[in-house]
């Protein structure tokens, strides 16, 4: 379930970085609108800090549970 998760994490990203990158490149002529832009921003940092979060999990993160 975790690959799934990564997987599709990871195919979010490069769209949103690949359309990031082509309205970048068109310029003024980019169908982009200001939210939209700013949506996908946000999608690619979210991102890289779901996988900061995920490499620094405690080993103490279930110790309430036992």
């Amino acid at each position: 379930m975790i690959l799934k998760t990564n997987t599709m994490i990871n195919n979010t990203v490069k769209a949103a970085q690949f359309k990031l990158s082509q309205h970048r490149l068109q310029g003024t002529k980019s169908k982009l609108n200001i939210f939209e832009v700013a949506h996908l921003m946000d999608a690619v940092k979210k991102a890289e800090q779901m996988q900061n979060t995920n490499n620094n999990t405690s080993i103490f993160h279930s110790f309430g549970l036992n």
